[in-house]
């Protein structure tokens, strides 16, 4: 009786702190290596909860949340337990900070909890070994350094499943070679696996160690079936296993140049007379070895003419130990007057003489036929007709009016009033056929295109009219460059030609 008795004060003395707001951090693992994840929970306990929103932590986004709700009877009084989960990948050894929860209307605090970054150690002893190096340790910006990954096994490590990660470093622009080579090193069997690096910056550039889940086949506990395969029984095991990390010194083009490698340059037009207001193609070609990927689009600018530079198509390749390829820019120019297309520039860096180096196009003259005429002041123009002199007569006005001058009076009168009325006719007509929407010279050309190319051209001298011209020419662009497929709306474009230069001609 006193033992029941003694419990229930007990349980009486402990139910206030069960019912105090509790909040708890914590995170999966608290030493991670290098680009592995972390899973932070907050729990807490109340009825009203609300959780910090987060979008990062420190530095490192927010990758995915999960939640998770419990409620539990406690001496008949419920309990209501709520967890919230932010996954992140860590760029560095870390302390997660306090933050705010609030429960049931009361701020708590979560503690402070340390994450810490582990740095993978390579063995070399190992039945599996996974090595990368470069085919130099010193280069310029720009440069392209060879980057091999070489994972070997044991022939008798049987290798079901393998996952390299990909390699993605800072400060480099990275390339992958197709080509995976297979051979034997010693007691090894191996795969080589090429990448080309491009450094962005100077400097000491590290490159960290690469890891490579290895998938195996290990027998299942449960007894494989008989009747089907044995590998029913067996389930995938991976390892993780890391390489060496290395280190690449790095040093600044001059001029703040991007490119470096030996290149050459040429632009070639499809004709050089062309009709007024008919479009003109340049080519422009950039080939050579080097960082050909950065070569940036080229823009041109012809006073009173319509440019309209398509993006750069590349093509690229290796060549035994060289990397390079060919850029090609397409430029269509409309212009009613003869232009001088300049010169394109290119800035590099030499490999061959280690010197900075600029390479450009000719200038190319282009002879506009049938152009507009300059307008010519009228007081300076001269016809070429003869001109007949008009006889004068004076009239005598002291003289009285005969009937049949007054009879012509007469039918010249009617005759202007009937001029005046027809006039103010033809006025009315031609306003009621402009109010009902008549086609002008624009719409009705482009009406009469036919295929993305000539209407293409046709807009092409209207660029920047209208946003519905705009979006248009990038559309037909896709379809004749990049083989695309979109719809242009043509009774759209007639009906914005049809509106503007119907405001333009009313009187």
């Amino acid at each position: 009786m006193k033992r029941r008795v003694l419990g229930s004060l007990v349980a009486v003395l402990l139910f206030p702190m069960l019912l105090l707001a509790e909040v708890k951090v914590s995170v999966d693992r608290g030493a991670v290596y290098r680009g592995d994840s972390v899973v932070y929970t907050i729990t807490a306990t109340g009825s009203d909860i609300t959780f910090p929103e987060l979008e990062m932590i420190d530095g490192a986004p927010i990758e995915s949340r999960s939640s998770s709700k419990n409620v539990s009877i406690v001496n008949g009084d419920f309990q209501r337990t709520s967890s919230l989960s932010f996954r992140f990948t860590p760029k560095k050894s870390l302390t997660i900070p306090s933050y705010d929860v609030e429960v049931d209307g009361k701020i708590e605090q979560t503690k402070p909890i340390t994450v810490k970054i582990v740095d993978p150690s390579q063995n070399k002893n190992s039945p599996v070994v996974v090595d990368i190096n470069l085919s130099k340790t010193e280069a310029k910006v720009g440069e392209m350094v060879k980057f091999s990954l070489i994972f070997k096994h044991k022939p008798n490590v049987p290798i079901y499943k393998l996952d390299i990660e990909e390699p993605k470093f800072e400060n480099f622009w990275v390339k992958e070679v197709d080509d995976v080579v297979e051979g034997v090193e010693g007691e090894y069997v191996t795969k080589t696996y090429t990448y080309l690096l491009f450094a962005q910056k100077s400097g000491t550039l590290e490159i960290p160690a690469i890891t490579v889940n290895v998938g195996q086949l290990v027998q299942n506990r449960r007894r494989a079936d008989p009747f089907f395969n044995s590998a029913f029984g067996q389930q995938i095991r991976y390892s993780k296993f890391f390489s060496n990390a290395l280190s690449l010194e790095v040093t600044p083009l001059p001029n703040n140049l991007e490119l470096y490698g030996n290149f050459q340059i040429k632009a070639e037009v499809d004709k050089k007379s062309v009709l007024a207001n008919k479009p003109l193609n340049v080519t422009l070609s950039v080939m050579g070895i080097g960082n050909i990927d950065d070569v940036q689009k080229f823009e041109l600018d012809l006073a009173g003419a319509v440019v309209y530079a398509n993006e750069p198509t590349l093509q690229t390749k290796m060549d035994k130990e060289k990397y390079g390829g060919l850029f090609k820019q397409k430029i269509v120019i409309i212009a009613d007057h003869s232009f001088s297309i300049p010169p394109f520039e290119l800035k590099y860096f030499d490999a061959l003489t280690q010197k900075e180096k600029t390479i450009q196009t000719d200038p190319i003259q282009i002879e506009v036929t049938g152009g507009s005429t300059p307008v010519v002041s009228a007081t300076a123009k001269k016809s070429s007709s003869e001109v007949i002199p008009v006889e004068k007569k004076s009239v005598d006005v002291s003289q009285p009016m005969t009937r049949s001058s007054k009879v012509e009076l007469l039918i010249a009168a009617l005759v202007g009033f009937g001029v005046g009325a027809l006039s103010i006719w033809l006025i009315m007509r031609d306003r009621e056929e402009s109010s009902e929407g008549k086609e002008t010279p624009m719409a009705k050309q482009i009406k009469q295109t036919k295929g993305d190319k000539e209407l293409f051209e046709l807009l092409l001298a209207q660029k920047g009219y209208a946003p519905e011209v705009d979006v248009s020419l990038k559309l037909l662009e896709e379809n004749l460059y990049f083989k695309a497929n979109h719809k242009v709306d043509k009774k759209a474009l007639m009906a914005v030609f049809s509106e503007k230069e119907a405001v333009v001609t009313l009187p």
